[in-house]
């Protein structure tokens, strides 16, 4: 025979309602600090491969390939 099942108290289900600004605080800043670290990383990529793009058209050791106009 199955067991029965257990209820769960509703205080551990249930938020108080002074807790839930903090919570949605914590919730934003957050979502804000994954956005920003997500900027930065595309940035810093960016830049990265600009700098990659500058050194292998621009360097000492650049190759020239004429074109056939």
């Amino acid at each position: 025979m199955p067991e029965p099942r257990r209820r769960i108290p509703s205080e551990t289900v249930h938020r108080a309602p002074e807790e839930v600004p903090g919570l949605l605080k914590k919730l934003a800043l957050a979502a804000v600090a994954a956005g920003a670290l997500a900027a930065v990383r595309k940035r810093s990529s960016g830049k990265a491969e600009a700098d990659l793009w500058h050194e292998a058209t621009n360097g000492p050791q650049a190759v020239s390939t004429p074109t056939a106009r």
